[in-house]
């Protein structure tokens, strides 16, 4: 028996628990109550929290002093033989930590490198990996230059964030100075960073790293809105892609987690793959792929990930072998395309799983506090959420989206899709 602390936990990670649990081994959380209400979720009413020996519950995770100080208590109490962080804002505390008490993880430099997106452009572009062009800029007259000099269409985005949160694909001057003026304070806190459009296919690779082998888990395809090209609206695993593309996109994602010596974890590598095949990078995240991920990776025939993080992270030697799918999974998300009232109560659902039956593994609808949907422009906006499975990867991607429309019929108004 080993000790595994996980370090905040979501709906779509906590089956973590149970896998950790089954291997065998102790397993601690600590939980963080902001983090919880932010998110809207209960720990005590999920089923995964019977797995959960030993529960710590801080205010803030975030906050590294609390973090350090509750972690080293644990440590003293019971030492810890891995740690598991899958939640954004605390992967490089943790590495932090890590280090600190000599525990293997992920390198805490490099995930904050990786966090940076302009430092992180800027290693790769050294390591002549991907050669981006991306500024930092304080305003709109910095921005301005850079598209002048670059041409429209630019992407712009927090220097630091996630979720899609305030990252938008302007097409001209104006666009771009009414982008910057409806930005919230804090949005762009970290720097404005502006960078060349990219085109292609939009993928992303599912790598994992341990004792300096890599391991190609899937390569998935994404989806966006076409009126708010930032925004997310699904994924398929695995991806519709060739031979070729496939060790293309493997290939560069590792160029990628290696020249930033991200050491060891499993990590979500978002890409573009241009018309000639060639790669280049969107942003990488030094952690798990979230949401409901890790499950379509499951339902499409690639096994319990989760089983696997563990084990990355306790420090077990795996032999690298090619994921099998023998399905396609695929997941749309959607919120209010525009501002609208809230409906007094959700739809019938009943009509999806009537008309598609086995192929539909999920359809779920929960309608944020207050009277008022506001326009979802990031991931943190979605209100509604379809997994699909399917034998043929066209007919899961189509029931899908018809989900979605007809979610959109019932509901009376327009969704992202």
């Amino acid at each position: 028996m080993k000790h595994v602390v996980f370090v905040t936990w979501k709906a779509g990670n906590a089956p973590a628990f149970e896998a950790a649990k089954r291997l065998g081994h102790h397993v601690t959380l600590i939980r963080s109550q902001m983090m919880e209400q932010a998110q809207n979720i209960d720990f005590g009413s999920s089923p995964y929290a019977r797995f959960v020996d030993e529960v710590h519950v801080l205010k803030d995770a975030t906050d590294l002093d609390a973090l350090r100080a509750r972690v080293r208590a644990v440590h003293d109490a019971r030492p810890v033989d891995g740690f598991v962080a899958t939640v954004d804002a605390l992967v490089v505390p943790v590495a932090r930590i890590a280090e600190e008490l000599g525990i293997p993880f992920t390198d805490a430099v490099a995930a904050e490198t990786a966090k940076q997106k302009d430092r992180c452009r800027d290693v790769l572009a050294a390591a002549g990996v991907d050669s981006t062009r991306h500024t930092v800029v304080d305003g709109f007259e910095g921005a301005a230059a850079f598209a002048a000099a670059t041409g429209y269409p630019v992407v712009v985005k927090p220097a630091r964030g996630s979720g899609s949160e305030g990252a938008h694909v302007v097409a001209s001057e104006r666009e771009l100075a009414e982008v910057l003026a409806r930005a919230g304070a804090g949005v762009y806190a970290a720097g404005i960073l502006v960078e060349e459009y990219l085109e292609g296919r939009f993928l992303s690779a599912e790598i994992g790293l341990a004792h300096g082998r890599f391991l190609r888990l899937a390569v998935s395809e994404r989806s966006t809105w076409h009126r708010h090209e930032a925004l997310e609206t699904g994924t398929t695993i695995p991806a519709g892609v060739g031979a070729e593309d496939h060790d293309r996109v493997m290939s560069f994602a590792e160029a990628v987690v290696g020249a930033l010596g991200l050491r060891l974890g499993i990590f979500h590598v978002e890409i573009m793959l241009g018309d000639d095949g060639t790669p280049r990078l969107i942003e990488v995240n030094p952690r798990l792929m979230g949401s409901c991920l890790p499950n379509l990776f499951r339902l499409a025939g690639g096994g319990d990930i989760f089983e696997l993080l563990v084990r990355v992270h306790l420090g077990e030697r795996i032999e690298p072998a090619p994921s099998t799918f023998t399905r396609y999974a695929t997941v749309r998300w959607f919120g209010a395309a525009d501002t609208q009232p809230k409906p007094e109560h959700v739809p019938d659902l009943g009509w999806a799983a009537a008309r598609y039956g086995d192929a539909l593994h999920s359809l779920t609808v929960r309608f944020p506090d207050g009277d008022t949907l506001l326009p979802c422009r990031g991931n943190l906006g979605n209100f509604g959420e379809v997994q699909v499975v399917h034998p043929d990867r066209v007919t899961s991607i189509r029931i899908a989206e018809d989900i979605v429309a007809g979610m959109a019929d019932r509901l009376g108004f327009e969704v992202t899709r």
